[in-house]
């Protein structure tokens, strides 16, 4: 397959370039991207531009590489002993409300690897929330 360059139209109205190689990680695009010709709007109608933006930056990142996987449960709630640098980095970027989207958008559009790191951020978020309150109580 050669390469292309996508246009995914976001919730909100917003064109967010992807390259096809880096798209066919997620398998809605990936089933998506024989439907529409590379010239017209894949829409995404209930992802946000913001979110969409994030997960376009996860998906070109691990175009030419397999995500490390996480085990589960949690070994650990410091998610910098469960998963790779650039992955803490990536999704500590991202406000807690906002991870909640991002696990719902990664379902919608079937990226396994990043919904397990958005639920992962989200049980090791509440672990350590727990711990605090049981030392402090």
């Amino acid at each position: 397959m050669s390469v292309m360059q996508l246009t995914l139209s976001s919730a909100d109205s917003q064109k967010i370039q992807i390259d096809s190689v880096s798209a066919v990680r997620s398998q809605l695009l990936k089933g998506l991207i024989g439907d529409y010709d590379p010239k017209d709007e894949i829409p995404l109608p209930d992802i946000k531009s913001d979110i969409l933006t994030k997960i376009v930056e996860y998906l070109t990142h691990y175009k030419d590489k397999e995500p490390r996987e996480i085990p589960k449960p949690l070994p650990s709630p410091n998610l910098a002993e469960v998963v790779d640098e650039w992955d803490v980095k990536f999704i500590n970027e991202i406000e807690l409300d906002s991870v909640f989207d991002l696990i719902n958008a990664a379902n919608y559009m079937d990226i396994r690897p990043l919904l397990d790191l958005s639920c992962a951020k989200i049980a090791s978020s509440t672990a350590s929330e727990m711990a605090s309150h049981t030392l402090s109580g």
